[in-house]
């Protein structure tokens, strides 16, 4: 696919705010009792778009390292994200979360194997 690398840059660079604040209203969700219910949701909208655009990544990276990378980083937004919705809405699901966590760490194996390559 062949992606502008300004449009790549930008989809990269939104992908970031909306990954901090996924995480920062869950903390506030968990810290402060008055604002939790609201800060739930929050979490819960932020992360839908994070991990579609991640995906989107992977989809549209055009050398095996920059897919590697994006894949590693996805995976850890799903684990995240599993682990943020077995905490705030008490949904037994966390071994999932452990999955996924190990997917990305089996990723890093050749990811480093590109990375030391270059």
């Amino acid at each position: 696919m062949n992606t502008p690398k300004y449009r790549l840059q930008y989809i990269e660079y939104l992908h970031f705010p909306l990954w901090i604040i996924k995480d920062a209203s869950w903390f506030i969700s968990l810290h402060f009792e008055y604002y939790a219910s609201f800060f739930k949701n929050i979490s819960l909208f932020f992360a839908l778009p994070t991990i579609l655009i991640s995906f989107y990544l992977i989809y549209i990276a055009e050398e095996p390292f920059k897919r590697i990378e994006h894949s590693i980083i996805g995976t850890w937004l799903v684990a995240n994200s599993i682990w943020m919705v077995s905490e705030l809405f008490e949904v037994p699901i966390s071994n999932w979360a452990l999955l996924f966590f190990a997917l990305g760490l089996v990723l890093t194996f050749p990811y480093f194997k590109f990375l030391f390559k270059k």
